[in-house]
C-alpha cells in the first residue's frame, strides 16, 4: 500500500475549460480493416473527453452506418479505419469499397490525418516505394508477384525479402521472408499468394538496424518534425533480426531511443521526404532500415498509425521530446481542428487537477527548439 506523506502537496482541483467540440473516433468490426483496436479507442476518448464537450465511437461497417455518421454532424471524425465493403461476401478483393476520407470530404466532414490519395498510395507498398524512388528517394529495388498470376523471374541480387503487398502489423511475415535461392523465394511466394491472398512484393534485403520515425506537423505551420526510434527484433533461429508477425504478436522486440546525432539526421530527413512524397498530412509513421552502408532506406509508411499508450507512434513521442500520450494525442486533434469552420466557443467548466494540465511546454529544455509549440 503506497502511503502518502503527511507533508506532500495534495492535488489542488481547479477548473479547466472544456471545448464545445462534438468528436467522434470510428473503427470497424472487420479485423482486416480496422486500425484502431478497442482499448485505443477507449484511450484515446478517455483524453479527449477531458477537453472536448463530446466523444463519442462508432462503428463502422455499411453505407448506413457512414449515413448515420454524417447526419450527425461531428466536428472532427477520428480516423480508425480507412474503407468499408460494400459487398463483403465477395471477399476483400471483389467487393466495391468506399473510402471514409473520401466519403466524409464529400460531405464537408473534416477528419483526421491524411487525405484518400495518400490513403490508397501507403496502403499499396509497392506504390508507395516507387513514389518514394521517383522522388530521388533510397529504396530497395523490387518487383510484384501477382496473386492471379504468379512471376518467379526476376534481375535482383539475393538475399531477397518476400512480404504481402497490402497487409499490415507484419502479416505474412516469417523466418522464411528472407530467401537466398530461387526454391525458397518461389515457396514463400506461393505460401503469400495462400495464406494471405494477397499480392506478394519482393525487394533486395536491407541487412542494417531498422528504425520507426514519426512525422508530424507544427502548429499553424507546414514545417514538420521528425521523431525515429529504434527496433530491435530478437535473433530468430536462422539468425536473422526482423519484426516479423510473431515477433509483433509476442511484443518481443526492443525499442529505444536513435542516440548517434548524425545518424538521426539522415533518418529524419529521409522520413520528412517520403512523407511529403507520398503526400501526407499531419501525421504519420515511416519505417527504414539501413543498407550496408549506413544509409537509411523506406521500407514503408502508415499513414494511419496505431494510437494505443504503447505503440510506436507513442513511444517516438515520448522518447524523442518527452512529449505524453495525452499530449500526443491532443496535438493531433488539435492539428485536424485547424482546418475546421469556426463554430461557437462558449466553453464548459469541469473539475481537474494540476497535474492533468502539462502540455507540450513540459519537453526538456535542450529540446525546446523542435517541439510542436
Amino acid at each position: 500500500m503506497k502511503i502518502t506523506p503527511t507533508n506532500a502537496r495534495v492535488p489542488r482541483t481547479i477548473s479547466v475549460r472544456k471545448k464545445l467540440k462534438y468528436i467522434e473516433i470510428v473503427a470497424s468490426d472487420n479485423p482486416r480493416l480496422n486500425a484502431l483496436s478497442r482499448e485505443s479507442q477507449l484511450s484515446v476518448a478517455k483524453v479527449l473527453r477531458k477537453h472536448y464537450a463530446k466523444v463519442e465511437i462508432t462503428i463502422i461497417d455499411t453505407v448506413k452506418d457512414l449515413e448515420n455518421l454524417v447526419s450527425k454532424k461531428p466536428d472532427l471524425v477520428i480516423l480508425g479505419m480507412k474503407l468499408i465493403l460494400l459487398e463483403p461476401a465477395k471477399g476483400y478483393d471483389a467487393s466495391p469499397k468506399i473510402w471514409l476520407s473520401h466519403y466524409l470530404m464529400t460531405h464537408n466532414i473534416n477528419f483526421t490525418g491524411s487525405n484518400t490519395d495518400a490513403l490508397k498510395l501507403e496502403y499499396i507498398k509497392h506504390d508507395s516505394k516507387q513514389r518514394v524512388l521517383d522522388s530521388g528517394l533510397a529504396s530497395s529495388a523490387y518487383f510484384i508477384s501477382p496473386h492471379t498470376k504468379p512471376v518467379f523471374k526476376h534481375t535482383l541480387t539475393y538475399p531477397l525479402f518476400v512480404k504481402p503487398s497490402n497487409r499490415g502489423d507484419s502479416k505474412g511475415i516469417d523466418e522464411n521472408s528472407i530467401v537466398h535461392i530461387q526454391q525458397q523465394l518461389q515457396d514463400k511466394i506461393l505460401s503469400i499468394h495462400k495464406d494471405c491472398q494477397s499480392d506478394a512484393l519482393i525487394e533486395e534485403y536491407l541487412p542494417g538496424r531498422e528504425f520507426s520515425v514519426a512525422v508530424i506537423r507544427k502548429p499553424r505551420s507546414s514545417d514538420l518534425v521528425a521523431m525515429p526510434i529504434e527496433i530491435i527484433a530478437p535473433t530468430d533461429s536462422l539468425g536473422n533480426k526482423f519484426l516479423s508477425e510473431s515477433v509483433k504478436l509476442a511484443d518481443s522486440e526492443q525499442v529505444i531511443a536513435v542516440q548517434e546525432i548524425a545518424l538521426q539526421d539522415l533518418i529524419k530527413q529521409a522520413a520528412i521526404g517520403a512523407f511529403i512524397a507520398l503526400g501526407s498530412r499531419d501525421y504519420g509513421r515511416m519505417d527504414m532500415r539501413l543498407n550496408n552502408e549506413g544509409i537509411p532506406f523506406f521500407i514503408e509508411a502508415n499513414l494511419m498509425p496505431g494510437l494505443s499508450e504503447h505503440g510506436y507512434l507513442a513511444r517516438c513521442f515520448m522518447l524523442n521530446l518527452h512529449i505524453s500520450y495525452q499530449e500526443m494525442i491532443l496535438s493531433i486533434i488539435g492539428l485536424a481542428l485547424e482546418r475546421s469552420t469556426p463554430i461557437n466557443t462558449t466553453l464548459l467548466d469541469i473539475p481537474k487537477t494540476e497535474e492533468l494540465l502539462r502540455t507540450t511546454n513540459s519537453v526538456t529544455a535542450q529540446n525546446r527548439h523542435t517541439t510542436l509549440q
